[in-house]
């Protein structure tokens, strides 16, 4: 129990750290951290990336593909540089309004 309590620690830390460093990214353009910081988190391998959870109930493989979250944010390390990148989704579902 002690080492999922440590392993949930380590993700919420992980996912303010990447709140704070796409802070100004939001700012300048014009996105909403607020929103931003609803979505889920997800760290895999030399990127983290945030997305938004669909709100389509599953039915079954007819509609497999609606039910994916929409990633919105991507931070990557190239290079010993990290990275934003923008997706389709990230002016539609993070625009500040």
């Amino acid at each position: 129990m002690l080492k999922n309590n440590q392993r949930k620690i380590e993700k919420e830390l992980q996912k303010a750290l990447a709140i704070e460093y796409v802070k100004n990214f939001c700012m300048e353009h014009n996105l909403s951290l607020q929103k931003l910081k609803t979505q889920r988190f997800v760290l895999s391998g030399n990127e983290c990336a945030f997305a938004q959870p669909s709100d389509v109930k599953p039915n079954g493989l007819i509609n497999d593909g609606d039910t994916m979250p929409k990633v919105t944010l991507v931070i990557k390390l190239e290079n010993e540089q990290l990275k934003i990148e923008e997706t389709e989704y990230t002016k539609k579902i993070l625009k500040d309004d």
